[in-house]
C-alpha cells in the first residue's frame, strides 16, 4: 500500500523513513496543507493519505504525550451560521453542505484552524492546524484519509516552548509506530 504521510514540518516526518512512505511537508496552516496535499496526490497517486503531527487537547482526560487517531475533522474557520448553516460548514459548488470529513480512525473528533487554539470548543477532542485541508484534498480525489496526532499541549494553557519541543521530539517515533501498526491492519 502506497501511503502519503503529511505533516506541517520536516521535523515531524523524521521517524518516517524514505522508501516505506511518501513524505510530504506542507508548511503551517490550512491553505498550504490543501494545495500541497492536492499536488502530492496528483504526483504520487497514493492509496491512503495520513495526516500526522501535533494537536492541542480540548479534554482534560487526554494526557500530554498521548497519540490519538480521529474519525472526523471539521474546519473551525468555516462559519456560515448567519446563512442558517450548521457551525463549521460551508456550501459546495453544487449547493450541498460540506461539514465534517470522515476519517479512518477512532472515536475522537478533531477541529482544524489556521489560528493557534486558545479556547476549547464543545464536542471536539483536539485541534490542529492542517488536518481538515489534508482530508478535504483526499476526499476530493476519493482517497482514504486517516490522522494521528501527538497531544503536545492543553488548549487554554500557555505551553512552555522547551516542554513542547521535548514532547514533540519524544513522540515522533511513537507516531510512526502507530501509523505502521495502522497500515498493517487495514
Amino acid at each position: 500500500m502506497k501511503a502519503l504521510i503529511v505533516s506541517s514540518s520536516r521535523e515531524e516526518l523524521t521517524a518516517f523513513k524514505d522508501g516505506m512512505y511518501i513524505r510530504l511537508s506542507t508548511g503551517v496552516g490550512l491553505s498550504l496543507a490543501a494545495v500541497e496535499t492536492a499536488r502530492a496526490i496528483i504526483e504520487y497517486s497514493p492509496d491512503i493519505v495520513i495526516s500526522v503531527g501535533s494537536a492541542g487537547s480540548m479534554k482534560a482526560d487526554l494526557e500530554i504525550g498521548s497519540i490519538l487517531s480521529f474519525d472526523s475533522v471539521y474546519n473551525k474557520d468555516q462559519d456560515l451560521t448567519a446563512y442558517h448553516l450548521p457551525p463549521f460548514s460551508t456550501l459546495k459548488k453544487d449547493g450541498s453542505t460540506l461539514s465534517g470529513i470522515r476519517l479512518i480512525g477512532d472515536h475522537h473528533t478533531l477541529l482544524s484552524s489556521s489560528s493557534f487554539a486558545t479556547e476549547c470548543v464543545d464536542g471536539f477532542d483536539a485541534q490542529d492546524m492542517e488536518c481538515y485541508s489534508v482530508a478535504l484534498a483526499s476526499s476530493l480525489f476519493s482517497i482514504k484519509c486517516a490522522s494521528f496526532k501527538l497531544i503536545t499541549d492543553m488548549i487554554g494553557q500557555k505551553p512552555f516552548i522547551s516542554d513542547y519541543r521535548h514532547i514533540l521530539r519524544d513522540g515522533r517515533a511513537r507516531l510512526e509506530v502507530e501509523v505502521r501498526s495502522f497500515l498493517k491492519n487495514i
